[in-house]
C-alpha cells in the first residue's frame, strides 16, 4: 500500500488510473493471495566496493534501484535524484576529475566545498524513456586516489541524504548499501645492506642499505642492531648492547669478532615495520692502523768520500715501536761503512756490497716508553763513494715497499701502520764543481713587535756552497742567542721574536733552521712566538703553538725558483678541481715562486706570508689570488688569504695552516670559498647536533680576521693539548669570544642563541643593519643580549618563533649555525642550490628537502664563484 500511496502522491491520469485499478482490485479480492502479501523493493542507493594499494586509483561506482512490487512488474521509476556520499579524506584523494555521469543526464551538478564530501545532482536522463529511468541503473562513478601512507584495512564509502523525484515533488530514498574500499599495503624492504668502513678499534663503521616501499611510503624512523660473532657465519652472534644506530665504533671488547649490521625498515605510512634483513660478516676487529712516513736522506760527496745518510720518522700518528728495513742501493758507486741505530734497546743490522742491499731493524722492548717520535732518526747508513763512482745520482729506496719482508713500521702496540716512503739518494760530483770552504755570516734576532724591528740578538748563518752552485744555508739558535733574545723581548713588551735570514744575491736554495731543545725551552717558557723570515717566506708561529712542543724545532725551505719547477707545480695545480674552479677559463697562472717547507712543527697553527716580489698585478687581480698546498700527507686544498706588506715596497699574502707542504700562488679569474665546517667520517653532518662554543669558535677563526684587542685568556677548561686551544686564543684576542665568570671558556658547552646573537652583532658592527633596532622578543626584555638580539633581529640575521618569542637560552643546531654564519659572511645559500653540485646530496642524512640544505652545501664545500654585474653569486664548481 506505501508504494502505491507514492505513486498516487506522484499525480499523472495514467498513475492514478493504475492506482484506483489497484485499490479496486484490492478491494474485491481479486488479487491472489500470495501476491496480495508480496514484498516490494524500496528505492536504494548502491556503492561498489573497490580495492587498491597506496598510491593507485579506485573507482566506485553508485547506482540507483527504483521502487517495484515484484508481483505486477511495477516500477515507479525516476527523473531525478540527489545524493550526497561522504569518505575519510585522510585515505582517500578524490581526483580533479573524478565525478563521471554515467547517466547523459541534462542537468549533472557535483559540490566537493566540504572535505570527504560530495553532493551529486541530476535529472532529465538520456539513458531513459523521456528522461525517465526506470530500472537499476548506474548513475555515476567516484574516482580515488589512495594513500600513499594509507595503513591496510578498509574505509568506508557512506551514501545517505538522497532524494528521487518521479513527477514532481522530490521523495526520499529509502535504502542505503555503502562501499567499502579495501586497501593492500605491503611491508618496507630493505636491500643491499653491507658495511662500510675498517673493522678496527675506533674507526667508524657505517651500516647501509636501500629502502625500498611497493606503495612509495616515505621511510621513516628504522630501526637498527649491531651484532658480534665468532666467526663470518654468524651462527653465535650476539646483539651489540646499545648498538643500534647506524653506525658503530669498535672497541677493545670485540677485537677478534665479525661484526653484522641489520636494519628493519619502517616506513613513515602504511604498512609501517618490514622484516629485519642482516649484512654480510666483516672483520675480524683488529687495532685502528696508524700512518707513517719515513724518509731516507739525501747527501752528495766527492769520489772517495764517506758520506752518512740519515733514514728518519717524518710523519706518524702514533709512536713507532719497531721497524725492519730493507734499503737497496747501486754497489758500482757506494759501499756500506757502518750503520747505527737507536741506542739502548734491540737493534740489528747488515748488509751486502756486492748485492747492494742493507738492512736495519730495531724494537722497543720497554712496552712503549722509548717509542720513536716523529723527527727520530731511525737510524744512520755510513756509505763511502768509490773512487771509480761515475757522477751522478744514485737512488737509495726499498724494491718492494708492500712486502713486510723489506719494509714495516708498528706502532707501539705492535699493530702494522700504514707507511709511506720517501726515497733518498747520494749525489756523486766532479772535484771541479766540489764545495768550496763554508761561509759564515752573522744575521740579527729582532723584536717582531718593535716599530722599527730593532735586533735583540743575533744568530750565526753556516752558508755552504752545493754542487749545483746554488747555497745552503743551516741556522742554528742556540741556547745562549735564545736567551738574550727572551731577555730583550720582554723587556719590550713585546711577544715575538724574528730571526731574520736575508739572500741579496738570491743564490740560496735552501734554509735549515734548527731551535735544539734547550733553546726552545726557554721561548715557551717565556711565552713568545718566533718568527723565521727569509726572501721567499715569512713563518709566525705563536706562543700558543710551542706550548708542549718539547722536541728540537726544525724548519727547512726550499723555493722553487727554476722555470721547470715552477711549470711542475703549475701542472699539478691545473689538476686540481678546485684550482681549475676558481681559475676559470683563463686558465692557471703560477704567481711568484712556489715554496716547500718541511718542519716537525705539525698540527699547530703557523701563520705565513709568501711575497709578490716582481708581481705586476691590479688590485683586482691581487684580491683573487689564491694558494695552493699539496700537503706532505697527500691531501691537496686551495686557500685564501689577505694581502699584507711583506717588507718595505713588496706586498705579501699571509693565511694560516697547521701543516706543511708546498705552497703555489695561483691567480684566479674569480673567487673562491673554503668550506668552513665539516661532517663525519660516516658521511653525515647531523645538522640537528647542536653545536659548541669550542666549533664556533673554529668556524669564527677559520672565516674572520680581526685586530687583537684583547689579551689571551688561560682558561681553566681549555688545556694545552686541547683541539680549539688555538682557535680559542684567537677568538678571544679578537674580542669576539670570552668565557664565563668562574675562568671557564665552556668550550664543550653547546652555544645558546643569546651567545650566537651577541657574536653576529659583533661582526656586523653596523654595516649589515640598517635603520633602527628590532622591536624585540616577548622573552628578551631585561635580559644581557636584548640590545645584540635586537640588532640581529632587525638584520634579519636570527629570527624568533611563531609564538613572537626568541627562546635566547636555547641550544643552537649545527644546521642553524650555518645558516646564521652565512648570512653574516654574505655567502649565498640560494646559489649553491642552484649549482650543479646541489643535485646529490654530500650527506647521507641531509636531503634536499630540508630547510638548511643550501646553508649546510655552502658552508661545507669549498667551490669557486664568480658574481653578476647585478651582485648575484654563480657557483663555478665545488669538491
Amino acid at each position: 500500500m506505501q508504494v502505491i500511496q507514492r505513486m498516487i502522491n506522484g499525480g499523472g491520469i495514467g498513475r492514478r488510473l493504475t492506482a484506483a485499478l489497484l485499490t479496486l482490485c484490492l478491494a474485491l479480492g481479486l488479487l491472489p493471495a500470495a501476491a496480495q502479501a508480496a514484498p516490494y523493493q524500496q528505492f536504494k542507493a548502491s556503492a561498489a566496493n573497490a580495492t587498491g594499494r597506496g598510491g593507485e586509483t579506485v573507482d566506485v561506482t553508485v547506482s540507483l534501484q527504483p521502487n517495484r512490487v515484484p508481483t505486477i512488474t511495477v516500477y515507479e521509476g525516476f527523473r531525478a535524484y540527489t545524493l550526497r556520499v561522504q569518505y575519510d579524506p585522510q585515505v582517500l584523494k578524490l581526483k580533479s576529475d573524478g565525478i563521471k555521469d554515467k547517466t547523459d543526464a541534462a542537468h549533472f551538478e557535483s559540490d566537493t566545498s566540504v572535505a570527504g564530501t560530495v553532493y551529486v545532482a541530476a535529472d532529465t536522463f538520456g539513458i531513459g524513456t523521456d528522461g525517465l529511468i526506470t530500472g537499476t541503473s548506474d548513475v555515476f562513478t567516484l574516482t580515488f586516489e589512495v594513500s600513499k601512507d594509507a595503513a591496510p584495512g578498509t574505509t568506508n564509502v557512506v551514501l545517505d541524504e538522497g532524494t528521487y523525484t518521479y513527477s514532481v515533488e522530490p521523495l526520499e530514498i529509502q535504502s542505503y548499501a555503502d562501499a567499502q574500499v579495501t586497501i593492500e599495503n605491503d611491508a618496507p624492504m630493505a636491500g643491499s645492506v653491507a658495511i662500510d668502513g675498517t673493522p678496527s678499534v675506533g674507526q667508524t663503521l657505517t651500516g647501509k642499505y636501500a629502502y625500498a616501499d611497493r606503495e612509495g611510503n616515505a621511510a621513516g624512523v628504522s630501526m637498527y642492531q649491531w651484532y658480534a660473532a665468532s666467526d663470518a657465519s654468524g651462527a653465535d652472534k650476539t646483539a651489540i648492547e646499545g648498538a643500534t644506530a647506524m653506525t658503530l665504533e669498535p672497541t677493545d671488547a670485540l677485537l677478534g669478532k665479525y661484526l653484522f649490521f641489520a636494519v628493519t625498515p619502517v616506513a613513515a605510512g602504511g604498512a609501517t615495520t618490514g622484516t629485519a634483513v642482516l649484512s654480510a660478516a666483516v672483520g675480524p676487529v683488529d687495532m685502528a692502523r696508524g700512518t707513517t712516513t719515513v724518509g731516507i736522506g739525501r747527501v752528495s760527496g766527492l769520489q772517495g768520500a764517506t758520506v752518512d745518510v740519515p733514514v728518519t720518522l717524518t710523519a706518524a700518528s702514533a709512536n713507532v715501536g719497531s721497524y725492519g728495513m730493507k734499503v737497496a742501493f747501486d754497489p758500482a758507486a757506494l759501499e756500506v761503512t757502518g750503520i747505527a741505530g737507536p741506542g739502548g734497546e734491540l737493534f740489528d743490522s747488515g748488509y751486502d756490497n756486492e748485492d747492494g742491499w742493507l738492512r736495519a731493524a730495531w724494537a722497543d722492548l720497554t712496552g712503549g716508553d722509548k717509542a720513536l717520535k716523529v723527527g727520530d732518526k731511525l737510524f744512520t747508513v755510513t756509505f763511502k763513494i768509490k773512487t771509480d763512482a761515475a757522477y751522478g745520482n744514485y737512488a737509495l729506496k726499498v724494491a718492494d715497499e708492500a712486502d713486510l719482508r723489506q719494509f714495516t713500521v708498528t706502532d707501539a702496540s705492535a699493530y702494522e701502520t700504514v707507511k709511506t716512503l720517501t726515497a733518498g739518494g747520494v749525489e756523486v760530483y766532479a772535484p771541479s764543481t766540489a764545495q768550496p770552504d763554508k761561509e759564515i755570516i752573522y744575521v740579527d734576532v729582532k723584536d717582531a713587535g718593535a716599530a722599527s724591528g730593532g735586533a735583540v740578538a743575533k744568530a750565526q748563518i753556516e752558508r755552504t756552497k752545493k754542487a749545483d752552485g746554488t747555497k745552503s744555508d743551516k741556522v742554528v739558535l742556540t741556547a745562549d742567542q735564545a736567551k738574550q733574545t727572551v731577555a730583550s723581548i720582554i723587556a719590550a713588551g713585546s711577544k715575538m721574536a724574528n730571526i731574520i735570514i736575508p739572500d741579496t744575491k738570491d743564490e740560496v736554495s735552501e734554509v735549515n733552521v734548527t731551535v735544539p731543545k734547550d733553546a726552545g725551552q726557554l721561548i715557551r717558557d717565556a711565552k713568545i712566538g718566533l718568527g723565521i723570515v727569509t726572501d721567499n717566506v715569512k713563518v709566525q708561529i705563536p706562543a700558543a703553538s710551542l706550548q708542549d712542543f718539547t722536541d728540537e724545532l726544525y724548519f727547512r725551505f726550499v723555493p722553487i725558483k727554476s722555470e721547470a719547477g715552477k711549470q711542475e707545480a703549475k701542472a699539478r695545480a691545473e689538476k686540481d678541481a678546485a684550482v681549475k674552479a676558481a681559475a676559470g677559463e683563463l686558465g692557471v697562472t703560477v704567481v711568484g715562486r712556489p715554496m716547500t717547507i718541511e718542519t716537525n712543527l705539525q698540527g699547530r697553527e703557523v701563520t705565513l706570508v709568501m711575497p709578490l716580489k716582481g708581481v705586476t698585478l691590479s688590485q683586482a687581480e691581487l684580491a683573487n689570488l689564491g694558494i695552493y698546498v699539496e700537503h706532505s700527507d697527500g691531501t691537496k686544498e686551495l686557500l685564501h688569504g689577505k694581502l699584507v706588506t711583506y717588507n718595505s715596497g713588496v706586498q705579501g699574502i699571509e693565511f694560516k695552516v697547521n701543516k706543511f707542504s708546498t705552497f703555489t700562488l695561483v691567480k684566479t679569474a674569480g673567487e673562491a670559498h673554503e668550506a668552513y665546517v665539516q661532517g663525519y667520517a660516516d658521511g653525515t653532518f647531523r645538522p640537528e647536533r647542536t653545536i659548541t662554543r669550542a666549533e664556533i669558535a673554529a668556524i669564527l677563526a677559520r672565516t674572520v680576521t680581526l685586530p687583537a684587542t684583547t689579551a689571551d685568556i688561560a682558561y681553566g677548561d681549555v688545556a694545552s693539548g686541547y683541539w680549539a686551544k688555538n682557535v680559542i686564543s684567537s677568538v678571544t684576542t679578537m674580542g669576539l669570544m670570552k668565557g664565563y665568570a668562574d675562568g671557564t671558556f665552556g668550550a664543550e658547552k653547546p652555544i645558546t642563541r643569546a651567545e650566537l646573537a651577541s657574536l653576529a652583532a659583533k661582526l656586523m658592527d653596523g654595516t649589515i643593519a640598517g635603520g633602527d633596532a628590532g622591536k624585540g622578543f616577548t622573552d628578551t626584555a631585561g635580559t644581557w643580549a636584548e640590545s645584540a638580539i635586537k640588532q640581529v633581529q632587525s638584520a634579519g640575521i636570527i629570527k624568533g618563533y611563531e609564538d613572537g618569542s626568541f627562546r635566547p637560552g636555547k641550544p643552537v643546531t649545527r644546521a642553524e649555525a650555518v645558516a646564521i654564519v652565512n648570512k653574516l659572511l654574505g655567502r649565498s645559500a640560494a646559489a649553491a642550490l642552484a649549482a650543479e653540485a646541489a643535485a646529490v646530496s654530500p650527506w647521507q642524512d641531509v636531503p634536499a628537502t630540508h630547510w638548511a640544505y643550501g646553508d649546510i652545501l655552502e658552508a661545507s664545500i669549498a667551490h669557486g664563484y664568480t658574481t653578476s654585474a647585478e651582485g648575484a653569486e654563480q657557483w663555478i664548481s665545488g669538491n
